[in-house]
């Protein structure tokens, strides 16, 4: 059970990088500042340097949170449906059309500072793409077991992929973009399907 002190902690946490998000969505990460996050949460600029240790660190943590709440949609998508093509198709198009409608993705990518924030997204988005990879890939092992973990891990990895290459850079709508992907993964997906059930029957 948690303990007063690290209830306190969480909350605070919490509250420092809602301050910090409001703070990117109005004037994106150059207008992020370590005093005004303070000012915003009542408390003294060096306690949001002992919690974060610096500006980026607050970026990349506003991000993490922001990503953790993404995905729980995304896996509802996939959820949803029991073939994994019509899951793939769905929890892309759900990603794609969350993004497109999300304040703080598009302040990262719109507002001043855009330069250093879609680092998250590009070359400095190891994190992002880390914490999506272990959250999506637990969720597709379980709810594909047809399909061999290691596949199914590729399978996220390419869709990952193409999902963060379209928010940096939008193309088609979503359902075109999600139907696209589906379709080029779809024989792969069938083929690894029946060579393990061909397997598990031997």
């Amino acid at each position: 059970m948690d303990s007063f002190t690290d209830r306190t902690k969480r909350r605070l946490r919490d509250e420092l990088l809602d301050a910090a998000q409001d703070a990117i969505e109005t004037g994106g990460y150059d207008g992020l500042r370590m005093a005004d996050v303070a000012r915003r949460t009542g408390v003294s600029r060096q306690t949001v340097y002992n919690e974060f240790g610096d500006k980026w660190s607050v970026l990349e943590a506003v991000a993490a949170r922001e990503t953790e709440r993404f995905l729980l949609d995304v896996n509802t998508a996939l959820a949803e449906e029991s073939n994994p093509i019509d899951g793939l198709r769905a929890a892309v198009e759900r990603a794609l059309t969350l993004a497109g409608e999300n304040p703080l993705v598009k302040a990262a990518l719109g507002q001043p500072g855009s330069d250093q924030a879609s680092q998250l997204l590009t070359t400095r988005g190891q994190q992002v793409l880390e914490l999506a990879h272990l959250r999506l890939g637990a969720h597709v092992r379980e709810h594909w077991p047809e399909v061999p973990a290691e596949d199914a891990t590729s399978c996220v990895d390419v869709a990952l992929r193409v999902v963060i290459s379209h928010i940096v850079t939008p193309g088609p709508p979503p359902a075109v973009v999600a139907t696209q992907l589906a379709r080029v993964l779809s024989p792969f997906l069938k083929e690894r399907s029946l060579s393990e059930s061909r397997r598990q029957h031997v």
